[in-house]
């Protein structure tokens, strides 16, 4: 798989075949929007301000913090080892920060800049949040930390779905998520088959995996919805919960009229 930097993630082509409380962060369990934090294992490195970090990266190490203000895309954020940095990403990751961690009057941390602009980062309530010039712009989705939704799942996917003019599309989708939460997320690498020289170019993709009901034909049908990280839909699954497959629909939720297949089967092997 080509590795993009975070710059290029927001840059993935849908058709054709063109180049296209707590004072200091707690050790968690694997979490779909807040997978791991890393502070307690001295000797595993965090990545730095000035390394490439994938898509992939993110989905997997990192913070998922929900923007709750238009203004902001989502935010993910890597700790080091220590706790006393926090690497802030936001953008579909084509801007990251660096922030300190002070004490508070009251006790406990919070990670900002010495800037009147600053973003304050807290763990609050449970969960952890964005705030600027006091007010709230962003907050780890309350199921994340919600034990009663049941454990952490992962599920893969993958299929090569048509093309237009190329081989095809090899989709590898990875959904995390609890196992009673139609909430999760997701990371997607589409590969597109011999696209640039005959070469293979692949592009990633992370966000929020939302189930909806109904498609036009069928008002109780399962639909798996991606929503990328600057908040635009990314595609819309049917779910087949008997065979457990996915097939794309288009974004008005129809099927796509075509002999072609557009299913992506259940796979054992993590991308």
């Amino acid at each position: 798989m080509k590795k993009l930097s975070l710059a290029m993630i927001g840059c993935v082509v849908l058709a054709g075949c063109t180049a296209p409380q707590q004072t200091t962060p707690p050790v968690m369990e694997k979490s779909a929007l807040m997978p791991i934090v890393q502070t307690v294992v001295p000797e595993e490195p965090i990545l730095k301000a000035n390394e490439t970090v994938t898509a992939y990266t993110l989905f997997d190490k990192a913070i998922r913090i929900g923007s709750v203000d238009a203004r902001f895309s989502d935010f993910y954020v890597l700790f080091s080892p220590d706790g006393k940095l926090a690497h802030l990403y936001s953008d579909a990751g084509k801007k990251h920060e660096t922030l300190q961690r002070r004490s508070l009057p009251k006790g406990g941390y919070v990670w900002n800049v010495e800037d009147d602009d600053t973003k304050n980062l807290r763990h609050k309530d449970g969960v952890w949040t964005i705030e600027k010039r006091m007010k709230l712009i962003a907050s780890q989705s309350k199921s994340d930390v919600d034990a009663s939704l049941g454990p952490w799942e992962e599920e893969y996917f993958e299929g090569v779905l048509p093309a237009a003019s190329c081989p095809g599309i090899r989709y590898q989708l990875t959904v995390r998520h609890r196992s009673y939460s139609g909430d999760g997320a997701y990371h997607l690498a589409m590969t597109y088959l011999e696209a640039e020289k005959g070469k293979d170019v692949t592009f990633e993709s992370i966000g929020k995996r939302l189930t909806q009901r109904g498609t036009t034909e069928d008002e109780d049908a399962t639909v798996w919805q991606l929503v990328g990280d600057d908040g635009k839909p990314e595609a819309n699954f049917l779910y087949d919960p008997m065979n457990q497959t996915l097939t794309m629909l288009t974004k008005d939720f129809k099927r796509i009229d075509s002999k072609l297949n557009y299913t992506l089967k259940p796979t054992s092997k993590k991308q």
